[in-house]
């Protein structure tokens, strides 16, 4: 005769009946039904297995061609989507005058890349997550002023945080081969397999893309419609620029009526008229001192065309629009910037404002600036004062362009008044 199990016996083996119970259930699943004991329980909730979490989604366009136009009304969900798409308007050709050399020369080096990713033998382990390969170009301006490319492909080794986009391998090459943040002036994606494009940035890039501008202040994102191009997209700082309108390149004769032509002086050596200029650059300022921020625009500004037209405030445009005493003479400055030498002519006497009859009568294609920009060089408050290039920047033709340093004309003033009092 079994004698009955003792209490321990029954907590290490289990009771007959319960254990009997637990057989049955298992023969068929139950339903689950939880015991006030078991909802007391809390325990933290685990976090999903890697391969659950979805990878973050590049942010683009669907696919939209400049060339096509819907030949059926769209549907509403189509009509939804369309909203989103780049307008015809927004679209750029590499032949417009405006496309500045960096963006014309991000194109071309695309295209480069995309014939020899075409070429290659590809390794399919890079994109062994999506199998969507990406190619990114970045444009650079080295320190002796040229133009220089890096290339960057995504890669795909582990998703999500081992992901690497194109444009960001593009801008560590770059950062690798220690060009400053500052030198960067465009950037250019592809899917050469012509699934995604017009493709921008992803999050993550555009991230990196508005810490880098406090470093460079335009950096040009282009977003091509196909692998051959031929037409693209701009977006600088977040928003997306229109092609300015086409002006024909004028002369003086067209319209007699405007001062402008003949305020306009050559200097020493240059025989070529600014609207004669294949690419007519304007920078103006007061050019008081002629500082090491100024000569450092003015360098800048020559480089980004084949001629340079500077423009030289009067005393009395700085006097009604500065409270402070001019601290040099009209004729001074105009001798100072006449002799420089990345000058081609000078605008005597040039409006503190830009205006749309002198950009289209003298044949502006580009106006440069600082970030440091004129109304802070002779003292007065940005903010406070209202933009000077406002109608260069609604024509789309505005380049602010990294300032050297924080030197300003009236912080020179200051600095030579302290010296004559030691």
């Amino acid at each position: 005769m079994m004698e009955a199990a003792s209490p321990m016996t029954e907590m290490l083996l289990g009771d007959p009946a319960a254990a009997a119970a637990d057989e049955a259930t298992l023969a068929s699943p139950p339903s689950v039904v939880l015991t006030a004991e078991i909802k007391a329980i809390s325990t933290p909730p685990l976090p999903p297995p890697a391969a659950l979490v979805p990878e973050p989604k590049r942010r683009r366009r669907e696919t939209f061609s400049p060339q096509l136009a819907p030949v059926s009304p769209p549907s509403p969900s189509s009509a939804s989507r369309a909203l989103s798409e780049p307008e015809l308007t927004d679209w750029w050709s590499p032949d417009l005058h405006e496309v500045d050399e960096p963006r014309r020369r991000a194109l071309q080096e695309l295209k480069r890349y995309i014939a020899d990713w075409n070429s290659a033998d590809k390794d399919a382990f890079w994109h062994r997550k999506s199998g969507k390969p990406v190619l990114s170009v970045v444009i650079c301006r080295s320190h002796d002023g040229n133009l220089v490319t890096y290339r960057g492909m995504n890669t795909e080794v582990s998703l999500p945080a081992g992901s690497l986009c194109a444009e960001r391998a593009a801008i560590a090459q770059s950062a690798s081969t220690f060009q400053a943040a500052s030198d960067i002036l465009a950037i250019a994606t592809v899917d050469p397999k012509d699934k995604l494009n017009p493709l921008w940035p992803c999050e993550v890039c555009q991230s990196w893309l508005s810490k880098l501008r406090p470093q460079s202040p335009s950096i040009a994102v282009l977003a091509v419609a196909s692998s051959t191009c031929d037409s693209f997209l701009v977006r600088v700082n977040g928003e997306v620029q229109s092609p300015p309108m086409l002006m024909p390149v004028p002369s003086p004769s067209l319209n007699p009526t405007t001062p402008w032509p003949e305020l306009v002086e050559l200097v020493e050596g240059t025989s070529e008229w600014p609207w004669e200029a294949r690419e007519l650059v304007y920078v103006d300022g007061a050019w008081t001192f002629l500082h090491s921020g100024q000569q450092s625009i003015l360098r800048s500004a020559r480089s980004r065309g084949t001629h340079l037209l500077v423009g030289v405030h009067s005393d009395e445009v700085l006097k009604r629009e500065f409270s402070g005493p001019v601290l040099e003479r009209f004729e001074t400055r105009l001798g100072r910037i006449k002799q420089n030498r990345h000058a081609s002519s000078v605008l005597k006497d040039a409006p503190w404002a830009l205006t749309h009859e002198l950009i289209s009568s003298l044949g502006i294609r580009r106006v440069v600036t600082g970030s440091v920009c004129k109304a802070q060089d002779v003292g007065r408050d940005r903010d406070l004062t209202p933009d000077p290039y406002q109608v260069a920047r609604d024509l789309g033709i505005l380049e602010v362009v990294p300032s050297v340093d924080e030197t300003t004309e009236w912080k020179v003033h200051e600095q030579n008044v302290a010296l004559s009092r030691l």
